[in-house]
């Protein structure tokens, strides 16, 4: 093999390799690799103009991975989940009197959604069956509205949390105990479509 030879396999190699790894970059870039790779996604960005206490969570990996249908998640960061793997099919915006999955609504979450959730069991004294009702009435009262204005809103029962009422957005939680009509609104007319990494809104 003479020299010059030598000299273009060389080159012809490393255009090879070159060509694999930038590849491979636009590859991760897209977020390729199967369940959707979250770190090239934009998480939650700040809030300032929200005037109730309210919690950002740092965004649970892989964040936008799919898990398998029926597939249930148990690490979430809070409670209920406000990001992180979640059901194939989101749960349809609404007012469900059946309890939605926690999977099914981190995916309303990812598509710029807001949940309202409720649990009649929590808080210190629990509700009894016509306070329920009324509660379920009294949040009804303030999203059927919103819902009817085209807003993407999910309310359902939650048996799984200590706090009577709470509401979620992807990295967003507030929870209280007492209904109260403005926050619930303030919530969903902040959040919803205050993140929207798949371009929902």
């Amino acid at each position: 093999m003479n020299s010059e030879t030598g000299r273009s396999r060389r080159r012809l190699a490393f255009g090879g390799i070159a060509a694999i790894v930038a590849l491979s970059a636009v590859a991760i870039a897209c977020g390729g690799g199967g369940g959707g790779n979250s770190s090239s996604l934009p998480t939650a960005a700040p809030v300032a103009n929200y005037p109730y206490p309210v919690q950002r969570f740092d965004e649970v990996q892989p964040g936008h991975q799919h898990l398998a249908p029926g597939q249930t998640f148990d690490g979430y960061n809070s409670n209920p989940p406000t990001s992180g793997p979640h059901a194939p099919v989101p749960a349809a915006w609404g007012i469900s009197d059946v309890a939605i999955t926690k999977e099914s609504a981190v995916h309303d979450m990812e598509h710029a959604g807001v949940v309202v959730w409720y649990n009649c069991n929590a808080g210190q004294i629990r509700l009894t069956t016509d306070q329920c009702a009324k509660l379920r009435s009294d949040l009804a009262g303030v999203v059927q509205p919103l819902l009817s204005a085209g807003k993407k809103v999910v309310m359902t029962p939650y048996a799984g949390m200590e706090h009577r009422i709470a509401l979620t957005a992807w990295q967003y939680l507030d929870t209280f105990d007492d209904f109260d009509a403005t926050r619930v609104k303030t919530f969903i007319s902040t959040f919803e479509c205050h993140t929207d990494v798949e371009h929902f809104c």
